[in-house]
């Protein structure tokens, strides 16, 4: 007897350091190590052009030219929870390798009790998450990336 359904993809390779851009692009490495557990999947786009979706402990590194670039993470709650978008801008010189981190953090607040909603043990309430984006030193990104695997590349159009 079998199982009908769709598989999941596998996770990518496991994080390594990737080598020193070309002098006259840059690097951009984008991960995500939510500290609190979150189901949802953010929508990455660089330069209004669309990446694909990043989970949690997962990472992705592109090459661009060098400049500004707007980076734009756009999630989708689940249930009760909302919507949620967040955008950036990096500058970044030749040769140049960035770092962002990109969280998703639930934020809860006390309602009313005549509601009825439980949320992590509280009575009642209402939730949102919503995505971070924000740029950290090489130093600090690197004992979280060792953590991460490549984001899995089967939702994506790439860039």
């Amino acid at each position: 007897m079998g199982f009908l359904g769709c598989a999941a993809t596998p996770p990518g390779p496991p994080f390594s350091v990737p080598e020193d851009p070309p002098d006259h692009r840059t690097r951009l490495i984008l991960y995500r190590a939510d500290r609190q557990a979150s189901a949802a999947s953010v929508r990455i786009t660089v330069d209004g052009r669309e990446l694909g979706q990043l989970r949690n402990h997962e990472y992705e590194t592109i090459l661009l030219g060098a400049g500004s670039h707007i980076i734009r993470a756009d999630l989708r709650g689940f249930a009760f929870l909302a919507w949620g978008w967040n955008s950036h801008q990096i500058r970044l010189s030749p040769g140049e390798t960035g770092y962002l981190e990109i969280s998703v953090r639930l934020s809860a607040r006390n309602v009313p009790p005549t509601r009825q909603l439980e949320i992590a043990g509280r009575p009642s309430g209402t939730a949102s998450e919503n995505v971070f984006i924000v740029p950290i030193s090489a130093k600090s990104a690197m004992p979280i990336l060792e953590g991460t695997t490549r984001r899995r590349t089967r939702d994506s159009a790439g860039l």
